[in-house]
């Protein structure tokens, strides 16, 4: 079983240091553009956990269906991109969606579950499900509608990966550490790990009822 990582090879654009695996990304303090993972997402549903250890602002997290074509191509910006922003936001095309998401900085850890079978996603911030009070991707409830990917332009990749973003040129940078089932952030490990009926891989929180990590065991369970 292989798991996801951020992909390296795509990264010409966003100029990104990679580390520990290519499980954690550095921004590039001259590039406003995104890392994706190296595995995309066509149908299932996939869990996925990031703690940052520094935070610029304009710093984001997601999904998204393209590749970066430029060093200003935004994620936030896109589409068919969803992007949870520390400041507070969720993003889509550039516009501020509804719901309350709570700002997060360095030291918090960030859950996405992406459910491409009933095209929805679902943030979390330490634990807790934003976007309202009853958010829960366990029973499906208020996640955030996004485009299906039979329906995504022939000009799109034709499936999603998640993303992560520092939209800031000043001299700060922002650290995520991406835990896409192997149990770390970084070089820590997971503090107490969640529970997992999938059983595969190793998460701080508990994965959602029904998901998995997103790895070449997790695509076909």
């Amino acid at each position: 079983n292989v798991f996801a990582t951020m992909n390296s090879l795509d990264n010409y654009f966003p100029n990104s240091v990679f580390a520990n695996g290519n499980n954690s990304i550095t921004t590039n303090n001259n590039a406003r553009t995104f890392n994706n993972s190296t595995i995309g997402m066509t149908s299932g549903k996939y869990y996925c956990e990031m703690k940052s250890t520094g935070v610029e602002a304009g710093a984001m997290i997601g999904i998204i269906a393209t590749y970066p074509t430029s060093a200003t191509n935004r994620a936030d910006n896109n589409p068919y991109a969803w992007q949870y922003i520390n400041g507070g936001t969720m993003k889509n095309n550039g516009s501020t969606q509804s719901g309350t998401w709570a700002s997060w900085v360095s030291g918090d850890i960030l859950g996405i579950a992406l459910d491409l079978d009933n095209n929805k996603i679902w943030f979390s911030k330490n634990g807790v499900w934003q976007n309202t009070g009853s958010a829960n991707p366990s029973t499906g409830t208020d996640g955030f509608t996004i485009t299906a990917v039979s329906s995504l332009p022939s000009d799109q990749a034709g499936c999603y990966f998640f993303n992560c973003q520092d939209n800031s040129t000043s001299t700060e940078l922002s650290y995520f550490n991406w835990n896409f089932g192997n149990g770390y952030f970084g070089t820590t490990a997971v503090a107490s790990a969640g529970t997992n009926a999938s059983g595969i891989g190793i998460f701080e929180y508990d994965v959602p009822t029904g998901f998995t990590a997103l790895s070449t065991k997790g695509l076909n369970s």
